[in-house]
């Protein structure tokens, strides 16, 4: 889609929500042409480096409760403890118990909370985060976060590939969700890494990832140094593919702290749960010349044990 009618869609669709000047992310979200209201939310703070997505469900207000009390625990974890993981647990508990609630009412979310130069993704869900790093041609993009779903799960066992999942008729169905359930408990997934410069972080709600393919958007990005631009294109191309969802979008730029990307095509040193750097991949690395330091160690051992029986 080109620039001009970028501008002329924004022009006429009122629908479609921004994210106030930033100076190193943007963020829309779009309700599509299917949906009557946008159970979709999201909220960013880049003072405090925490940008959120929140895909509710339930249909009606329902979701959109959902996906706000999502944000808003969010919202008050950034400004005091910045423990995340608690902060999604907090909204699970208020969903089950609030008397409104149905067993339908839940909501996916997907956080990036930042550490100087390293990040933290916590996700519920089959919301997504995605890494783009820049390369030849549209760059590399790959997926930080796993689908609670039920083709997921399909995937993982080898019952189906990833072309069977993009067209399985119940690719929307999830296995995990803040509220939504009965279970009192909630387990929140996380993956930590090192940013290197150049890169962005995609976040975006289901409305963009399961309807237009990881190589357009990548091409989006790649394509476009703007990411305000980058952002209305990636809602647009939703809209083409259908607009059947709630479509909500997050890029994140990596801060001017960030180390230069490495040399070889590895991902970034990741960080340990308990926040320690993980070097296992560096101790990997001098396996091989360690191993035959002991071999020769070794050796001259032997001949001086044998020199001595001798």
């Amino acid at each position: 889609m080109s620039e001009a009618k970028v501008r002329e869609v924004s022009r006429h669709s009122e629908a479609v929500q921004r994210t106030p000047s930033a100076t190193r992310s943007a963020g829309a979200t779009h309700p599509g042409y299917r949906r009557e209201q946008n159970e979709d939310a999201y909220w960013a703070d880049e003072a405090e480096g925490i940008w959120v997505v929140a895909d509710g469900l339930g249909g009606h207000h329902a979701g959109e409760i959902a996906s706000q009390t999502v944000v808003e625990e969010i919202q008050q974890c950034a400004a005091t403890d910045r423990h995340y993981e608690r902060a999604l647990q907090k909204a699970h508990a208020l969903l089950l118990g609030d008397e409104h609630s149905t067993a339908n009412m839940g909501s996916t979310a997907v956080v990036l909370a930042e550490e100087g130069d390293y990040y933290h993704i916590y996700w519920v869900g089959d919301s997504r985060a995605y890494l783009w790093t820049p390369g030849d041609k549209n760059g590399e993009f790959s997926q930080l976060t796993s689908d609670h779903s039920y083709v997921q799960m399909l995937m993982d066992s080898g019952a189906i590939n990833s072309e069977e999942a993009a067209s399985h008729p119940n690719r929307h169905v999830i296995t995990r969700c803040i509220g939504g359930s009965t279970n009192p408990k909630l387990e929140v997934d996380r993956v930590s890494y090192r940013w290197s410069a150049g890169q962005k972080i995609l976040l975006c709600s289901d409305g963009l990832s399961s309807e237009v393919p990881n190589e357009k958007i990548s091409r989006i990005i790649s394509e476009n140094t703007n990411i305000h631009q980058a952002v209305e294109l990636l809602i647009n191309a939703a809209l083409d593919a259908g607009g059947k969802d709630n479509i909500t979008i997050q890029i994140i730029e990596a801060p001017a702290i960030a180390s230069p990307p490495s040399i070889s095509k590895q991902s970034p040193d990741s960080i340990t749960q308990n926040g320690n750097i993980d070097t296992s991949r560096n101790n990997r690395r001098w396996r091989p010349l360690l191993i035959l330091l002991a071999a020769c160690g070794a050796v001259a051992a032997l001949a001086g044990g044998l020199s001595q029986l001798l």
